[in-house]
């Protein structure tokens, strides 16, 4: 009867990193007794997940009306992005960091509940799970399974979402169109014939008022500017930090795997370890037994030389 990997890797996933490798190892030697050397690979390539991400599958498993919840507030912000709605990803932001911070909290709980006290680094790690979960579909798909192995890599954001076709920035409203100024009168004749200079016609109170229109519209457009090139160096700023963040996680999580191959190594080493040490007492009694023996045998020789010499 043939192993059901998809099945052992459900359960896997759900033990404590603790009852990981153990497990795994244990369903290699069924799957090998059995014959069924295709399991046995798949399940071996199975890597122990670490603490954070442990949570976050248990989190996934044990609240699937709140996974479902983060995976639509997941859809909502990724189609919000690709289609430049301002608006929606100003409110679909605010409620991102609410829901995110109350999701890391309940993985916590649940961790405790389970046994396992959660520091810091696995917290972040978490908080940095479900920030991927809304920004790419494959992070939400295997953060649902919950069977996810290592925390996803790549920049922790909506990069790479591009806008869909047609696009654009929802237009602001244009400014009102200017009244039609007054018709202006003309002064009175004066009574020289030759006048100095000839006034500038006053402005009527109509043409103030397009002109401060003129200038608050200005103002706003100014705004705007100013705020655009804040957000843009902003996000830059995020962009590189991001990739810092991923790279060092990615890091991280190629230590972790070598230290989880070693550690699989001993353990796989161990039984020969033991069995040299074993023949390494052995070999010790040998050589003991062998020089008492010598030395029984050379006192009776003596004892024999000195008996043929006696009768002589």
């Amino acid at each position: 009867m043939s192993v059901d990997v998809d099945a052992v890797t459900f359960e896997l996933y759900g033990l404590r990193p603790g009852e990981f490798t153990a497990a795994r190892d244990a369903y290699v030697a069924r799957a090998r007794r059995e014959k069924d050397t295709a399991a046995a690979a798949a399940i071996g390539r199975l890597r122990k997940p670490t603490l954070g991400v442990w949570a976050a599958n248990l989190l996934a498993r044990s609240r699937p009306d709140q996974a479902e919840a983060l995976l639509r507030l997941g859809l909502e912000l990724r189609r919000a992005h690709r289609e430049l709605d301002g608006r929606q990803l100003r409110a679909l932001s605010h409620e991102q960091h609410q829901v995110i911070g109350a999701l890391v909290r309940e993985a916590e709980q649940l961790a405790a509940g389970a046994g396992e006290r959660l520091r810091d680094a696995a917290l972040r790690e978490i908080e940095e799970i479900l920030r991927r979960v809304l920004a790419d579909d494959e992070a939400a798909r295997q953060w649902a399974s919950g069977c996810m192995a290592k925390a996803p890599t790549g920049v922790v954001g909506f990069d790479g979402l591009e806008p869909e076709p047609g696009a654009a920035p929802p237009p602001t409203a244009p400014a009102p169109p200017p009244a039609a100024p007054a018709p202006r009168r003309t002064a009175p004749a004066p009574a020289r014939t030759a006048p100095a200079s000839v006034p500038a016609p006053a402005r009527t109170a109509g043409g103030r008022e397009d002109a401060a229109a003129r200038r608050a519209a200005e103002e706003r457009r100014a705004e705007r500017a100013a705020a655009r090139e804040q957000a843009a160096d902003a996000a830059a700023a995020l962009h590189g930090a991001d990739r810092r963040l991923a790279e060092a996680a990615a890091e991280r999580d190629r230590a972790e795997g070598d230290a989880d191959a070693l550690r699989d190594e001993l353990t796989a080493l161990q039984p020969r370890v033991d069995a040299a040490r074993e023949a390494k007492r052995l070999h010790r009694q040998a050589e003991q037994a062998q020089t008492k023996a010598r030395r029984t045998a050379e006192s009776a020789a003596r004892r024999l030389e000195e008996l043929d010499g006696s009768e002589g």
